[in-house]
């Protein structure tokens, strides 16, 4: 096996390889039968745009509206609060979230981490939202937006396997910076 740092995992001997727990145990990750399940996205996309224009677009409730998919209604509630009314179609279930989001960590233009949660009442399923986003001078490209995101999901949307999820998600998180990044470099 090969290594970043070209180091080698040491060899368990004797007693010890019995008391040791195993490589993939995590003891902050749940178990996986709890009904919780976790997926994770990092990434990081540049737009043509100062990054005070992108951060204006970020916050905007009718930018939000238009770029997330499958967002019905997001408004705002204060400078750091919003309401998501979101429809989805995730494999074969429909999701009509309700929820809130906030930021819960700005520095305009700079950053914003924001936590979001949302229900749906016909298949019971919770989402809960962590997602970070930096906006660093993307040199010839205006802005370089780097985002992180974790979402925990329960109920109904939990027994969809991962791997059919997190393709559905991921083409939404590219659909939200595609359209993203046309509204802001058509803004110019």
């Amino acid at each position: 096996m090969s290594h970043p740092d070209d180091t080698r995992p040491e060899e368990p001997t004797g007693e010890e390889s019995e008391e040791r727990p195993p490589a993939d145990a995590d003891p902050e990750r749940p178990a996986d039968d709890d009904g919780v399940e976790r997926l994770e996205f990092a990434d990081a996309v540049y737009v043509d745009a100062a990054p005070g224009a992108l951060w204006d677009h970020l916050s905007d409730p009718e930018t939000l509206t238009r770029c997330v998919p499958g967002a019905e209604s997001i408004e705002r509630l204060s400078e750091r609060r919003y309401s998501v009314e979101i429809t989805r179609g995730v494999s074969r279930l429909t999701v009509s979230l309700s929820g809130e989001a906030e930021f819960v960590e700005m520095d305009p233009p700079d950053h914003v981490v924001t936590s979001a949660t949302a229900f749906d009442s016909t298949t019971g399923s919770e989402f809960d939202v962590l997602a970070a986003m930096e906006i660093r001078d993307g040199d010839r490209y205006g802005s370089k937006l780097a985002y992180t995101a974790e979402v925990t999901y329960t109920g109904g949307a939990a027994t969809l396997n991962p791997s059919v999820l997190r393709p559905i998600v991921e083409r939404d998180i590219d659909s939200y910076f595609g359209t993203l990044t046309e509204v802001v470099e058509g803004d110019d």
